[in-house]
């Protein structure tokens, strides 16, 4: 299973735990689990390692039902014994590998809801086709965020899930999911409870025990040392001090930096003198969603120890209203030196961001360099919650990324870069606007801006202008916009409404 990172460097079942018991048990005091699998044709994954009385019994209550275990279908029976639930979850054609890992981390988070509804605590995954896949939507689909609910929070019972053939990919699968569920867990924190100050320390205290992993987190004094006026001016509307994190990890000690990214760290947007519309600004305390997945990436990267040298910076600050706010027609100076007019106070991310990139691509000078934004409402439209829009001009980190998306099944679409959005981002008074000028292709101009502090501005349009889709001049850059996926609307298979912690397991 391999993802962006990964691509840059380039059952016995336990008899004795499940059947020793004999003695039936009441239905609702059945508090142990299985998790099988079963092909369309109503063969069972590794049933040469179950016992054949478990076999007869299933294949015939699917049978009986003319179930026809369609991908991700769960039909429930009794264990043989009656001490058991066992969840038999539809894998689909046995002649298909299509979206085998995809069929694989629903039916198996299906399975596992099921049983949960049933009030069982120990539950047991059989062999699957992926064991990366399961060992995800093991741990996925157990997450609940219930740190504020008192009530819940004290019938709780402790749920059990665990592998009964254990395997380095169940494990690493597992390390992605947890990944995913930190970067959902940051995101869903309410703003007083995440501020830039929390936000960071908890990045610390996360790293602490991970090996060839350096954290740095540097306050206002050194961001005004590093000329960060983008970063300045959107947090000096605020109270809370920002904060810049920097982590250094050294799987390849002596290399060069093979990976940045940078993410997007606003741990709460209430779109400055821009000011949003109160429906739905809630949402915004996940609009450090860029940030929480390029740390929560960074936590997995280091605990699998992969052998790359990766970099990653998040900016984090508040956007709010305020006597110190930034206006709208203000100007800053940003660190690249360009200036640069305020035209919409609630485009701040892409201000942060670019202060950000600049001082990583000098900083750490990364061969690659990836940012991730929760960045424009344009792209929501464009691609809904589904998709990742991603923009680069290069084809070869554009493989990896697509690449990365497929084995990870994370969906990502490329977007166009075009000469024409460079020049739609002039300003009568500084080097640059903060938005196009005509109100269209909001998604683009947005990573328009941010290429200016990549590899130098582009201040001058080309006289005949045309799409930049064929550079791979160094550093290689992609801008990844997450405002779709930030959230997931339902509850389905593995995923839970609410933040999403996407596309974590994408950049592993």
């Amino acid at each position: 299973m391999q993802s962006i990172a990964r691509n840059i460097c380039h059952f016995s079942v336990a008899h004795g735990r499940h059947f020793a018991t004999t003695r039936a048990l009441p239905r609702d005091a059945i508090k142990t689990g299985l998790v099988v699998g079963m092909f369309a044709s109503h063969k069972l994954f590794s049933s040469e390692q179950m016992p054949q009385a478990l076999q007869d019994k299933i294949v015939q209550e699917v049978q009986a039902l003319d179930n026809k275990a369609d991908a991700g279908s769960v039909q429930l029976v009794l264990s043989p014994d009656l001490t058991q639930h066992i969840a038999v979850v539809g894998l689909g054609s046995s002649e298909s590998t299509a979206n085998t890992t995809e069929i694989v981390r629903t039916a198996v988070a299906n399975g596992i809801k099921q049983l949960k509804a049933k009030k069982v605590s120990d539950i047991s995954i059989a062999p699957m086709p992926s064991a990366h896949a399961a060992g995800e939507a093991a741990a996925l689909a157990s997450f609940t965020f219930t740190a504020f609910k008192t009530q819940k929070k004290a019938e709780e019972s402790p749920l059990t899930i665990a592998s009964a053939d254990v395997t380095a990919e169940w494990s690493a699968g597992r390390v992605y999911a947890e990944a995913q569920n930190y970067a959902r867990e940051l995101m869903a924190t309410p703003a007083n409870y995440m501020t830039p100050t929390i936000f960071a320390q908890r990045v610390r205290d996360e790293m602490a025990s991970l090996a060839n992993v350096t954290v740095n987190v540097h306050d206002e004094q050194w961001a005004r040392r590093q000329r960060m006026g983008g970063l300045i001016a959107v947090a000096q509307g605020s109270d809370e001090p920002l904060r810049f994190v920097e982590i250094i990890y050294r799987g390849r000690p002596g290399d060069p930096v093979a990976l940045a990214l940078v993410g997007k760290g606003i741990t709460f947007d209430t779109g400055g003198y821009s000011l949003k519309l109160g429906k739905n600004m809630d949402l915004m305390k996940g609009d450090m969603g860029g940030g929480a997945t390029v740390v929560a990436a960074m936590r997995a990267i280091a605990q699998l120890q992969l052998p790359i040298n990766v970099v990653a910076t998040v900016p984090l600050c508040e956007n709010m209203v305020s006597g110190r706010a930034t206006k709208v027609s203000d100007v800053y100076t940003s660190r690249a030196g360009l200036t640069v007019e305020v035209m919409n106070t609630d485009a701040e991310g892409r201000i942060v961001l670019a202060d950000a990139l600049h001082y990583t691509v000098e900083a750490h000078q990364p061969r690659s360099i990836v940012d991730v934004a929760t960045l424009t409402g344009a792209m929501v439209v464009a691609l809904g919650e589904l998709y990742t829009g991603v923009f680069t001009p290069s084809p070869t980190l554009w493989q990896h990324i697509d690449r990365a998306g497929a084995t990870t099944d994370e969906p990502v679409w490329r977007m166009p870069l075009h000469d024409r959005w460079d020049a739609m981002l002039k300003s009568p008074i500084a080097d640059l606007s903060n938005i196009g000028c005509k109100g269209e292709a909001g998604a683009c101009t947005a990573a328009a801006f941010l290429r200016q502090f990549v590899d130098g501005p582009r201040l001058t349009p080309p006289a005949v202008m045309r799409e930049q889709n064929n550079d791979e001049s160094v550093p290689r850059w992609a801008h990844l916009d997450i405002a779709g996926p930030m959230e997931a609307s339902t509850s389905e298979g593995y995923h839970h409404q609410g933040m999403s912690g996407r596309p974590t397991r994408l950049l592993i």
